[in-house]
């Protein structure tokens, strides 16, 4: 058994770590915090890179920047307490994350263009504009001028992203599908939350959500982007353009 690819382990330390990073968030255990926060996604990346290493392909590598570009903003944001600029920092690199998992989606939905289900992806896709066109109204008035555009920015490319997972439908194996869209369901509720918490209402017991889903959801778009590559169709589809 390797148990660099196996799943119950690595998610079990993945676990392990939110639980540590939540704790130490509570309690204000920066020491703590420091080796649990940035640990989560130095396992899930590990964890990815080597089950997919051996059909690596554009759409891995963008996910794997993804996840790199999204430990630069986990570490960013657990330095706030330092010097609050690491806001923009970690901002910054989340909008990178986001971009990667754009042109991840983007290329696997160019991919399968003609094996879509059109109707309930636009669906998706216009309730997300929705909910961010509302949300954007309760939160942006409350942002300092000085970041409003940047966090507009971000709200558009997460909200993007969010879409881009919904048009994947029809295109990969529904197992897939499900999972990558509720992962970035959850990474939008997480930014929601956060947002809401940092400008319009301290959400006090309610701020370990933040962690939770934002946990949950990049352990799914992984594991959902995983089985993409996996599937056995994928990977004869993959072959046949090869040969």
């Amino acid at each position: 058994m390797d148990i660099r690819k196996n799943t119950w382990l690595n998610g079990g330390l993945f676990a392990a770590a939110l639980i540590g990073t939540m704790v130490a968030q509570k309690q204000e255990l920066h020491t703590l915090e420091y080796i649990c926060k940035p640990a989560l996604l130095l396992i899930l990346s590990s964890w990815f890179f080597f089950n997919s290493r051996r059909v690596g392909d554009r759409f891995t590598l963008l996910v794997q920047a993804g996840l790199f570009f999204s430990l630069v903003g986990d570490v960013a944001l657990m330095l706030l307490h330092i010097d609050q600029f690491n806001f923009l920092i970690g901002l910054g690199a989340f909008l990178l994350a986001h971009i990667c998992y754009i042109m991840a989606f983007a290329d696997n939905v160019a991919a399968n263009s003609s094996e879509g289900r059109t109707w309930p992806s636009w669906l998706i896709g216009s309730l997300l504009v929705v909910y961010g066109y509302f949300f954007s109204l309760l939160v942006v008035p409350k942002v300092d001028d000085g970041i409003a555009l940047p966090v507009i920015a971000y709200a558009v490319t997460i909200t993007i992203m969010g879409i881009l997972a919904g048009f994947r439908l029809g295109r990969t194996y529904p197992r897939s599908f499900v999972m990558v869209l509720a992962g970035a369901l959850l990474f939008i509720a997480s930014d929601s939350l956060l947002a809401y918490n940092r400008f319009v209402k301290p959400l006090d017991e309610w701020a370990w959500a933040v962690m939770v889903t934002y946990a949950l959801g990049q352990f799914m778009i992984a594991a959902g982007c995983l089985l993409h590559v996996l599937d056995p169709e994928e990977i004869r589809r993959k072959a046949a353009l090869t040969t």
